[in-house]
């Protein structure tokens, strides 16, 4: 599990530095996505794949199905580390997240998500408002 915030910052070449705590378990392959909100997922390849892997499996015929199939997989990349833990954001990616020089990385489970420092400042303060006294229940999940 991912946790925790990072402020990395891209370089010349519009690569991320995995921040060094997360280097290992992102070691090898990777999937860069982008995601709802406006940030991109970094996923370990193979959780990437069985996060996908359900909605392969559903019916074509169903076109939210398609849809949601061709909008995520359209826009994920499968990328490797360089030796110094330096990944490729790809231009579609960068103006997806509004990424220039200044990013917030931070652990979301089984995914990094690379934020818009104003974006995430935005977004953080709507959880903020939701969870700080928050005494209810969050979703079903049976």
């Amino acid at each position: 599990m991912f946790r925790g915030t990072a402020f990395p910052k891209l370089d010349d070449k519009n690569r991320l530095a995995v921040p060094a705590k997360y280097r290992e378990e992102l070691a090898k392959a990777i999937t860069v996505v982008c995601e709802m909100e406006h940030c991109l997922g970094v996923y370990r390849r193979a959780d990437f794949d069985q996060t996908m892997r359900a909605y392969n499996e559903a019916p074509t015929t169903i076109r939210q199905v398609r849809d949601f199939q061709r909008w995520m997989q359209s826009r994920a990349e499968d990328v490797t580390p360089d030796g110094q833990g330096r990944i490729t954001l790809t231009p579609f990616q960068r103006q997806w997240a509004r990424l220039d020089r200044e990013v917030i990385v931070i652990g979301s489970g089984n995914r990094l998500e690379v934020w818009n420092p104003a974006d995430w400042e935005a977004y953080q303060a709507t959880l903020e408002a939701r969870f700080t006294d928050f005494d209810g229940h969050i979703v079903d999940l049976t």
